[in-house]
């Protein structure tokens, strides 16, 4: 924070671009979820947000990563990571180890979050159907 308790014009936009993400990610697990329960409804909301984070916010770091480094970067997303930079120094530059743990998530935690709200809006037989009065 800046004197005066103030944020910096790239920490507020961080926190603007989630907040928008969480609003869109709400609303669009909300819409999906019409007619459901609330725990169904919520897990949707959750899960949406959870894609729009992965694909939105963890997709271009990888691709920035891949194509030079957060530092040199003048994309509007690169002012979130040299925010987040400023508490771990490994995410302005290519680290192999934080890239490829990010290339998974992107990856694997994006699509799984899309076939999950997949299965509970198709209400396919993978999805979790276990309830607490069912343990």
């Amino acid at each position: 924070m800046h004197a005066g308790g103030e944020l910096g014009a790239a920490a507020g936009g961080s926190l603007l671009l989630c907040a928008s993400l969480l609003a869109v990610g709400c609303a669009l697990g909300l819409r999906l979820g019409r007619g459901r329960g609330a725990a169904d409804r919520g897990l949707l909301a959750w899960l949406c947000f959870n894609a729009l984070v992965h694909f939105a916010l963890e997709g271009p770091y990888v691709y920035l990563s891949m194509v030079g480094n957060i530092t040199d970067s003048d994309a509007l997303i690169a002012s979130l990571w040299k925010e987040y930079g400023k508490a771990d120094a490994r995410w302005l530059y290519f680290d192999p180890t934080i890239v490829s743990v990010e290339i998974l998530t992107v990856v694997l935690g994006g699509s799984l979050a899309l076939v999950l709200v997949y299965a509970i809006v198709k209400e396919k037989h993978y999805r979790d159907r276990v309830t607490w009065d069912e343990q």
